[in-house]
């Protein structure tokens, strides 16, 4: 499988612990992060906290949004549907330009007939945010609370837009617990879609067991592989998502834990 160069997106986590007095603590880990979307260019964010457990795009994303009266420049979001293997968009109005555009006065993502959208994001799942039409550019903004305990992502057959649950840079197979589906003949091996910030293109790698990969490469490590038998640290940065494409009928279950000491 061909590949291109890989350069992920920056973002920047924020995060604090809450304690109650008497000491009794809360272990809940609220905050934010920043994922950089460059210039007339598309960024895949992902949403890695749980926001009420309601997580509506227009109530996740909270700065770093432009948003133009006239409906020229506004920041543009792109929902993957993975049912259809289609997208749709609504552009992002601040409450004033909604208030004038639309008499709604409420920050958030709206169609064009002045209908503001909610949908839901959940923790482990991405978008793409698109910086239109403007050459500067923006630091889209994610807050709730970092999610705790045991977080399953349930992939169909297609393509699924994920992330890792939870805010974490590491290794998705050997540090947040994925595990493909794998052939040994690597003919209906998931693949993973990286996007590219940089170029705006993907750079794709296919997942093998450690036995698959023992029999091909000669690694017995599970993860995923490049064409030529190199594995490859699959760790996107804070704030971002990419694709994983399963290729076989049925469903994979991608289970992830973070517990706070």
């Amino acid at each position: 499988m061909k590949t291109k160069s890989l350069l992920i997106a920056a973002a920047t986590l924020a995060v604090g612990v809450i304690a109650s007095q008497a000491a009794v603590y809360s272990q809940n880990i609220v905050g934010y992060y920043n994922v950089a979307v460059g210039g007339n260019q598309f960024g895949l964010v992902a949403n890695q906290m749980n926001l009420d457990n309601t997580n509506g795009i227009s109530d996740i994303f909270t700065g770093g949004l432009v948003s133009d009266v006239d409906g020229n420049n506004n920041s543009v979001i792109w929902l993957w549907n993975p049912l259809t293997g289609q997208y749709t968009t609504y552009q992002y109005f601040s409450a004033a330009d909604a208030g004038t555009d639309f008499s709604s006065s409420v920050a958030g993502w709206y169609s064009g007939d002045g209908a503001r959208h909610n949908n839901p994001l959940p923790p482990g799942s991405g978008c793409f945010i698109q910086n239109f039409n403007n050459a500067n550019p923006i630091n889209v903004t994610v807050v709730g609370n970092v999610p705790q305990g045991t977080n399953l992502i349930t992939m169909n057959q297609g393509y699924s837009l994920v992330s890792s649950p939870v805010p974490i840079s590491t290794n998705i197979c050997s540090g947040a617990g994925f595990v493909g589906y794998s052939d040994v003949d690597g003919n209906n091996n998931d693949v993973v879609w990286l996007w590219n910030p940089v170029t705006q293109q993907y750079t794709t790698y296919q997942y093998f067991s450690a036995a698959d990969a023992n029999t091909d490469f000669s690694q017995n490590v599970a993860g995923f592989y490049s064409g030529d038998g190199a594995i490859h640290n699959v760790a996107p940065n804070v704030g971002t998502g990419f694709f994983i494409q399963h290729l076989v009928p049925g469903t994979i279950t991608w289970t992830n834990t973070l517990t706070v000491q």
